[in-house]
């Protein structure tokens, strides 16, 4: 297997990756609500309080999203000869 051809493999999605894929952008997409929610309570400290919200809950999933995507790839199967 040349080059090119393992680069054109690692680059595709299989099914259960594109599930998570998809479950970490659902779950950016209610962080980003709950982190203005927390905002809009306090008005004066918006900002640093959105950015203290939002990031820690955004880079466990983040991390989260990427150990689940390599997890879940396809194993090449071994030619036994």
């Amino acid at each position: 297997m040349g080059l090119f051809e393992q680069k054109e493999y690692k680059s595709r999605l299989n099914f259960r990756q594109k599930v998570v894929v998809a479950v970490v952008d659902a779950a950016i997409l209610v962080e980003l609500c709950v982190g203005m929610f927390a905002a809009t309570a306090n008005p004066d400290a918006f900002t640093p309080t959105f950015m203290k919200t939002f990031f820690t809950l955004f880079v466990p999933t983040l991390v989260l999203g990427v150990f689940g995507t390599r997890l879940l790839r396809d194993r090449p199967q071994r030619s036994e000869s």
